[in-house]
Parts: C-alpha cells; sequence; structure tokens
C-alpha cells in the first residue's frame, strides 16, 4: 500500500501524487484515480517479467555474442532494478531519470554485447521491450506529455544504436509514441475527473452545511424576530417602531436565507432541462403587508412551470392589495411535498360571497379565473379558494413538479 496522509487536495488535478507526494484527499479518501493506481501495479509485475523475458533471449544467442557478459550484466540490473521498485514504493521524477538512463544503457550496450553485422541486421536490443517500461511509467507519472517525451528519448536511442532504421525499427518507436500518450491521455483524463469529483463533494458539503445553517436561523432567529415584530405592532408607540425595524431585518434575512449560492438557476437536470428554486421566486414577494414562509431547502422546479406557478401567485396577491382592504395583510406558505408544490396565499381582508366570486368572470372580471385558475389548470394543478364576508379570503393551489402526461 502506498503511505498517505490527511493533507487536503491540491485545487487543480495532482501529478504524480501516487508517486511521492503521497497526499490522500480528505474527501474521496484517494491520492490518485484508478486507473493510475491500475497502471502502476500493472507496471510492478511487468517489470521483472520483462526482464526475465530479455534474459531468456540472451540466453538463447549468448554463444554467438563476442561479450556476452556485458549482456548478463545488462539484465542483472534490470532485473535487479525492477525488483528494487516492488519494495520502494515511491515513484519521483528521479527515479524515473534512473529508469530510463537504464534503459538507454541497456540499448547501448547492445553494441558492445552483439557484433557489429548483428546490429545493423536489426537483432533485439538487450532491453527487448522493457524500455516500453519506462515509457508507461512517465505516462502514469506526468500523463501524456511525459510519455510521448519519454517515448521520443528511448526512440531516439534506437535510432542511434541501430545506425541504419528498418521497417521493424519505425513499427517499435511508432508503438512507442502510441503507448505514451494513449495511457498519458487515459492518466490525465482520470486525474481531471477526480479533481472535478472532489470539487462537486465539496459543493455538496457547503450547501448541506448551509441548508443546516438555514434551518437553525429558519427555526431561531426568524421566529424572534416575528414574535417581536407581532408584539411590537400590539404596544404601539415606540414598541410599534421596534416592531417594525424588526420586520425590515427579518424580510432581509429570510431573503439571504433562500438566496441559493448558485444563483437562481439551479442545475440541469438528466434530462437536460433548467431548474429554478421557488423560494426565490416567491420570498420576492415579501413586503410590509405580505409575509412569506418558506421550507429551508431548495425547491426546484422546471423553469417554465416556476414561472407560470409565480404568476398565478403574483395574481393572487395582487387580488389582495386590490379588494381586501388597506388595512389587510396578506400571508404566503410555500410547501414541499415530493412529487407535488402547494402555496398557500391567504389574507385578513374583507373577504367575499363565494357565489359573487364565481361569478365574476361573467361580469368581465377575470382575475381569478384567468390569472390564477386557469394558469394552475394548464400546469395540471389545482386551485381552491376558500372566503367569505369579514374573514378574508384563502387560496390553496397546488401543482405537481413535472408536467402530466
Amino acid at each position: 500500500m502506498v503511505p498517505t496522509s490527511s493533507v487536503p487536495a491540491d485545487p487543480g488535478p495532482r501529478r504524480g501524487a501516487l508517486f511521492g507526494v503521497t497526499r490522500t484527499s480528505v474527501r474521496t479518501g484517494r491520492a490518485e484515480p484508478v486507473i493510475v493506481e491500475a497502471f502502476s501495479r500493472g507496471l510492478d509485475v511487468f517489470r521483472p517479467a520483462a526482464a526475465l523475458y530479455a534474459g531468456i533471449l540472451v540466453w538463447n544467442r549468448h554463444e554467438t555474442m563476442p561479450r556476452p557478459w556485458v549482456a548478463f550484466t545488462v539484465i542483472a540490473v534490470l532485473m535487479g532494478f525492477s525488483l528494487l521498485l516492488l519494495v520502494y514504493r515511491r515513484r519521483t521524477t528521479w527515479l524515473l531519470g534512473v529508469e530510463v538512463a537504464l534503459a538507454v544503457g541497456g540499448i547501448f550496450a547492445t553494441l558492445l554485447a552483439d557484433r557489429p553485422e548483428d546490429v545493423v541486421g536489426g537483432t533485439l536490443t538487450l532491453p527487448t521491450f522493457w524500455a516500453a517500461g519506462c515509457v508507461v511509467g512517465a505516462a502514469v507519472l506526468h500523463g501524456r506529455k511525459g510519455g510521448l517525451v519519454v517515448a521520443g528519448i528511448i526512440a531516439a536511442a534506437d535510432l542511434i544504436e541501430i545506425r541504419t532504421p528498418n521497417g521493424g525499427t519505425w513499427h517499435n518507436i511508432f508503438l512507442l509514441f502510441l503507448l505514451g500518450g494513449l495511457i498519458g491521455l487515459a492518466v490525465d483524463l482520470g486525474r481531471a475527473g477526480l479533481h472535478r469529483y472532489e470539487q462537486v463533494v465539496a459543493e455538496r458539503e457547503r450547501l448541506r452545511e448551509r441548508e443546516r445553517l438555514a434551518r437553525v436561523v429558519h427555526d431561531g432567529v426568524l421566529q424572534t424576530l416575528a414574535f417581536i415584530h407581532r408584539r411590537g405592532d400590539e404596544m404601539g408607540g415606540q414598541g410599534a417602531e421596534l416592531g417594525a425595524l424588526a420586520a425590515d431585518q427579518e424580510r432581509a434575512l429570510r431573503r439571504l436565507v433562500a438566496q441559493d449560492v448558485v444563483g437562481p438557476r439551479l442545475a440541469a437536470s438528466v434530462e437536460g432541462e433548467i431548474r429554478r428554486d421557488l423560494r426565490l421566486l416567491l420570498g420576492a414577494h415579501e413586503g410590509e403587508r405580505v409575509s412569506v414562509s418558506l421550507p429551508g431547502g431548495p425547491v426546484p422546479l422546471e423553469q417554465d412551470r416556476a414561472e407560470e406557478l409565480d404568476a398565478a401567485v403574483s395574481a393572487a396577491l395582487d387580488n389582495v392589495s386590490r379588494h381586501a382592504g388597506d388595512d389587510a395583510r396578506a400571508w404566503l406558505l410555500l410547501e414541499d411535498h415530493g412529487d407535488t408544490v402547494t402555496v398557500t396565499v391567504r389574507d385578513n381582508g374583507v373577504g367575499a360571497e363565494p357565489a359573487h366570486l364565481l361569478s365574476a368572470s361573467e361580469r368581465g372580471r377575470l382575475g381569478v379565473s384567468q390569472s390564477i385558475v386557469a394558469r394552475v389548470r394548464d400546469l395540471g394543478g389545482t386551485t381552491d379558494v376558500i372566503t367569505r364576508p369579514g374573514a378574508g379570503c384563502r387560496v390553496v393551489i397546488t401543482v405537481p413538479r413535472k408536467e402530466p402526461a
């Protein structure tokens, strides 16, 4: 296992965090994406296996070599280094440089171990595909840029060693660049994805904490300010002034609590539709004669439906200001029931006869029938209007969250 610590994650994608700067994110519990760790463990198996394969090839042709001891020395060094990396788990740039130097040295050592005519004829280099391991290691450590740079170094060493490259040489060089580029790209995408995931987790934590604070404020401070406002009105005089100040602070604090930190538009849903928080729309109606009660958490609704519902509520409040009387007050309550949302607008105005209200459209007054009832009906919802003379009016609007099929 890789040693880790509880240092918070860097603000940007980390390169090589698993290999040297082994810092684990306190949010995701990971130092690197899973794909990076998988490539690292695969390399731990690849290096000794590739060194063993290179040793078998050298053994099969050591009798034709003028200096077989050079070849066996190179294989022993490569195998020793491969086994050392199984124990030494930290991967740093300097260690990658040592690995690249061993690969290049092994390629040039082929000129000493083999006859010149065999080298020109295209005989395999002593490290064979062990050298590809450092290309993958660079891609894992530094992404596609690191993989392509080390692939270029190994390719240059191959070209210098063979002097007259053949088709097989160019084929191997192409595979090196392909290997370093694609694995490096996968690593870069993995790190970028982990960074974005950490940002999402951090945003969720922040919103969760903000909702908790909003509930505390809603259940404590706002209710206290509302109580001071009511008692001040009852006391009159300086008490009424104090109540008015409390009402102003209550409205300001309620707007602050209801305000969504990401703006009025919520994130796009799975279907790609834009949603709006009803608390922001309805909270804007708060005023001296209108009290608004909102849930502590967001109430998202598809944008068009939210705006139509807000228009119906605006029409109901407009009726209060026009017909309920000069001293009438209104109370607006928003409730989130999961599949539906309910908005209740009530007032303490003069009220009206139910029959008089129902016949208003026949007299050309279409405020309730068209601005409220018809709008809500188009949304697939229902509207209940309860009123009687001297007892004010109550409008209860219930709308499904999704448009009915």
